[in-house]
């Protein structure tokens, strides 16, 4: 911003979003081309696969494989392995504009045959680290301050499917480089699976009040975890977002750029408790300031501006993180704070003049806070898409985790609206707190994904094992003796109640649902089951957002050939459960469930059956379960499609 935008009261809000979009948009370049390449190996693993089950030519696959892997980067040449065979391996490529590329040998495929086949049946995993028994309903919380970059394939690996990201700490090129390298994992985990592998990123904004940055990385090296600021001593307050991770005794970030139009010369703004800083002079990007009352420096300290200065705005960082998380394709984001109704709709507003009003937005919560019984969050519910709840720091260590009425009325109604819960639990793997019998469900059972961190800090894996043991004893108990009422028009809610049930009486393994919306996979999300639920649909946006619901996967299909309804949900079907058998998930005799659409045109998936899996021909028996029909009809389900 030019030193006139900042000197003027009403900041320009036209000017803000044309400098946001114009340096935003380069940016996500890097982000739109990793996202093509994740595209196009999808849809070479699409038509090898049918190749694989149901004949050369499908879907013009011979034809059309060849075309698309001259358009894909060499590092992310394809190397798969469907159902045990070798069909396709990558060549060296050249892209559309010439440039070479050379053969990265870290992206090569592990082969199994390597170990001479010593353990048939088994997969060879070449993850650093062991899988915990919740993978899939963990929620890593990725950070530009800590080397995240090398975990990331390993727990792609393990079944990891949801990453936050924390907009507040590091630039905007830090955090799209994050990502990059997540879609690059994902691609080079792909290609081991032989199947498309795509994961949910929820972005965390930057807090509406004033917080200093991080701690310069020299310091964190050295162990030094504050910086002691003298009396006397003179620093720049900078709202420079390049020294967000990297504040000394010089420099200190702020979130602050809306308020230095308000500050005067000699003002008092406060670090904290104890440091007081005097302003010397005001100038485009920061405050030149003298230390009035010294104090330690620690990250993240709570800054206070003048009164004067508005402070309850939305502020400028807020609307430079919506507009990063549209331009690199991030779906959810989550405020710092719930507010007020006022507040939430002031947020509304900024996002909607910044054309991001499609965003999906969660709300963060502490909730052993919340005081009172008279339900203040109440509000929020109807308000809000999600939550990222998160516990506060006990004075005494250890100590029993305190609710209160207003907070465990909060946790069922989010729960029965069935929006998704995140759930940090760190100071209760850190066993600082510890969880009362009588709070087992708020806890345990109702979040749909658990936040850890990208390094862990205690590799007891304490919670893991803590909230299996409780989960599997709660969860059928739950099902059974939960008030249920069907609030759906289509009864929808009644069959995804009867597909978990039906999951536990069998013990099956995965629930496949196969529909367009992702309303039903929420609706059986709802009901906690313990088998997989595998989402299987050509939805591109379903992607940025329904790996958030309990333990969910989605599986893409996309394809640009027009075929009848019911050719369309066999190929669905056999593609699933091909990925399911691939992966080992489902093995000869368990049993899957099958959710699909039997007439064509709804739009909610109305039939279900309980199959047991012929790892040899369950594409044959696909074709005649599927759709009762005539013995020449069914024989039409494996015709190869005309474009």
């Amino acid at each position: 911003m030019s030193d006139e935008e900042v000197d003027t009261p009403g900041v320009n809000m036209e000017s803000i979003i044309d400098n946001l979009f114009t340096r935003l948009r380069i940016i996500a370049v890097d982000v739109e081309k990793v996202q093509r390449a994740k595209e196009l190996l999808g849809s070479m693993q699409r038509r090898t696969t049918f190749m694989q089950l149901l004949g050369p030519g499908d879907d013009e696959s011979v034809n059309k494989a060849d075309s698309d892997l001259m358009l894909l980067h060499n590092k992310f040449s394809i190397n798969s392995n469907i159902l045990g065979n070798n069909v396709m391996s990558g060549e060296t490529v050249e892209e559309e504009n010439g440039e070479e590329i050379s053969e990265d040998l870290c992206q090569v495929a592990f082969e199994e045959d390597r170990w001479h086949s010593f353990f048939p049946g088994f997969e060879i995993l070449n993850t650093p680290f062991a899988s915990d028994m919740i993978e899939n309903r963990k929620c890593v919380e990725l950070s530009v301050l800590q080397i995240c970059e090398r975990k990331l394939k390993a727990y792609l690996l393990n079944g990891v499917r949801c990453f936050m990201l924390n907009l507040f700490e590091g630039t905007q090129r830090d955090n799209q480089v994050l990502m990059v390298k997540l879609r690059e994992a994902e691609i080079s985990v792909s290609k081991e699976f032989g199947f498309p592998v795509v994961s949910t990123i929820v972005a965390k904004l930057s807090p509406r009040y004033q917080y200093t940055g991080a701690l310069s990385s020299q310091f964190l090296q050295n162990g030094i975890k504050f910086i002691e600021l003298e009396k006397g001593y003179k620093l720049n307050l900078t709202v420079n977002r390049e020294y967000s991770d990297r504040c000394s005794m010089n420099n200190i970030y702020v979130n602050a750029r809306f308020l230095l139009g308000d500050v005067q010369e000699f003002d008092f703004i406060l670090i904290g408790e104890e440091i007081q800083l005097v302003v010397q002079c005001v100038c485009a990007d920061h405050l030149n300031c003298c230390v009035a009352s010294g104090g330690k420096l620690y990250a993240h300290m709570p800054v206070m501006f003048p009164g004067r200065c508005h402070r309850f705005h939305v502020s400028y960082e807020e609307l430079e993180d919506l507009t990063f998380a549209r331009e690199v394709g991030i779906n959810v984001v989550v405020s710092n704070i719930v507010g007020t109704p006022a507040y939430l709709q002031n947020l509304e507003e900024a996002m909607a003049a910044m054309h991001c009003d499609g965003l999906r937005l969660y709300a963060r919560v502490v909730l052993n806070e919340i005081q009172g019984c008279d339900g203040e969050l109440n509000w929020s519910i109807k308000g809000y898409d999600g939550f990222l709840v998160e516990l506060t720091a006990p004075t005494m260590v250890p100590d029993i985790m305190h609710l209160c009425p207003s907070a465990e009325c909060f946790m069922q109604l989010a729960y029965g609206s069935k929006k998704p819960i995140l759930f940090d639990p760190g100071y209760i793997d850190e066993q600082k707190l510890r969880v009362d019998p009588a709070h087992y469900f708020y806890t345990f059972y109702y979040p749909d994904k658990f936040v850890v961190p990208c390094q862990h800090k205690n590799q007891t894996r304490y919670f893991s094992l803590l909230q299996d043991a409780i989960f599997q004893q709660i969860a059928p108990v739950a099902l059974a003796n939960i008030p249920y009422c069907d609030h759906s028009h289509t009864g929808a809610d009644s069959l995804a109640h009867a597909v978990v049930t039906a999951s536990l009486e069998v013990h099956g393994v995965a629930i496949v649902v196969i529909g367009v919306t992702t309303r039903m996979v929420q609706k059986i999300a709802h009901f906690r089951p313990q088998a997989t639920i595998l989402f299987v649909s050509h939805l591109r946006s379903a992607e940025d957002y329904v790996s958030l619901y309990y333990n969910v996967t989605m599986l893409s299909y996309r394809t640009k050939f027009i075929m009848s309804h019911q050719r369309n949900i066999f190929r669905m079907a056999i593609y699933a459960l091909a990925y399911l058998i691939k992966r080992k998930i489902a093995k000869q005799s368990d049993q899957v469930i099958l959710l699909y659409n039997n007439e064509e045109g709804t739009s909610f998936p109305e039939r279900y059956l309980v199959y047991k899996v012929d790892t040899v021909h369950f594409a044959l028996h696909m074709a005649e379960t599927l759709f009762p029909m005539a013995k020449d009809e069914k024989n039409s389900l494996r015709d190869i499609d005309a474009p």
